[in-house]
């Protein structure tokens, strides 16, 4: 399979670093959590590419893209995710967003009107002040200087696993590619007032100004398993008014927890995705551009 790394060039001069895998049916662009990259996705990305075209990109102030604006919040990277799918040319892009990505996608596909599809992984709900607690001190990672690549891996793994999260090549290839070398110590790649800029952006969000312009079929994935504080990260009660303003809805609840969702591989819900992509979204309507303009 013919897979693509590059770079798009926004309008105002920023990058976006990409990665592409190949497939006919339609075009998937899928958008990471708040400290995540485009490898965050990667077990969907592998089991989609043999059927659907799937574009994964690091946000600004992740990865290899430029970094985010000193005002950075959702909005902006809404703003980034739509003029993403017009450099692409993309004609009726499938959305699907993780937690922070899927606040993204969801009013992204709010401003489009031609969305083949959104899947929201965990994500676009209503918030309360448990996730501030569960999510703030995560971000101490972001700001420690760490001796060591092995060190910063080391301790990163670590706190992974107490969440239920199985160590493998590929989350060796996501923590090594999420921080660098700083003069005589390693760091990580983002800035960490800037994540939690974007994360406050979550409790300004109003999904009854997004949701109801919605008529393209949606996926809502809800991971039911607990966090740390033996609880899930968003409770059935804060995707109510998502599942009530959306008439296209599907939910699927799975006991992965937030994490795990997407960093151990969830074979049946893979199924189940690929189940609903291929009921909503034909090879008669996959975008006729797919080969050109890229």
């Amino acid at each position: 399979m013919l897979k693509m790394w590059r770079k798009k060039f926004l309008k105002n001069g920023k990058q976006l670093f990409i990665h592409e895998t190949p497939g006919e049916k339609g075009t998937i662009i899928g958008v990471h959590g708040l400290t995540g990259h485009h490898m965050q996705l990667g077990h969907y990305q592998k089991a989609f590419e043999k059927q659907f075209r799937m574009i994964t990109y690091d946000l600004r102030g992740r990865g290899k893209s430029s970094e985010a604006d000193p005002s950075t919040c959702i909005d902006q990277h809404v703003d980034d995710l739509v003029e993403l799918i017009d450099l692409l040319k993309v004609e009726r892009p499938i959305l699907m967003g993780y937690s922070m990505g899927a606040y993204i996608c969801l009013k992204a596909a709010s401003r489009l009107e031609n969305v083949g599809a959104v899947i929201l992984l965990d994500g676009a709900a209503e918030t309360d002040e448990g996730q501030k607690e569960l999510i703030l001190p995560s971000l101490v990672r972001l700001k420690t200087p760490y001796s060591t690549r092995l060190d910063y891996i080391t301790q990163t793994r670590k706190a992974y696993e107490k969440l239920g999260i199985r160590w493998s090549e590929h989350m060796n290839r996501i923590v090594n590619y999420e921080i660098e070398k700083q003069g005589d110590h390693w760091e990580h790649k983002s800035n960490s007032k800037l994540i939690e800029k974007d994360f406050m952006s979550f409790f300004d969000y109003n999904v009854e100004q997004y949701a109801p312009s919605i008529t393209a079929p949606v996926l809502l994935v809800q991971a039911t398993g607990h966090m740390v504080g033996r609880r899930p990260l968003f409770y059935d009660f804060q995707f109510y008014k998502l599942e009530q303003l959306i008439n296209t809805i599907e939910t699927i609840k799975t006991k992965a927890n937030h994490l795990t969702l997407v960093f151990n591989k969830q074979v049946e819900l893979e199924w189940r995705m690929l189940d609903f992509l291929n009921r909503h979204f034909s090879l008669i309507d996959h975008e006729s551009t797919y080969c050109q303009n890229r």
